[in-house]
């Protein structure tokens, strides 16, 4: 029962940072290639785009946030991979 308690407090304590810092924590991350269909709320299909795109969902405390990224296999003019922590 103490180990419940315990794992409870270091959630609750990192949800709490998490708000009060305006830090998004990275949830799940799809790589979108061209001709693929994905929808966002925010930037339609980015499926019809001609490069790929990386999107990246992140909890900010309160809500689920979508951010959408270029992709570059060698994070040159996009991205590899979506960051685990996001400070905007």
């Amino acid at each position: 029962m103490k180990k419940v308690y315990i794992v409870t407090c270091v959630i609750i304590i990192f949800w709490i940072l998490i708000l009060v810092s305006d830090t998004k924590v990275l949830l799940s991350e799809t790589k979108v290639k061209p001709g693929e269909d994905y929808y966002t709320e925010e930037y339609g299909n980015l499926g019809e785009n001609d490069a790929s795109s990386l999107a990246c969902k992140y909890f900010n405390g309160r809500k689920v946030l979508e951010v959408v990224f270029w992709y570059s296999p060698n994070n040159f003019l996009g991205r590899d991979s979506c960051p685990f922590l996001l400070r905007e």
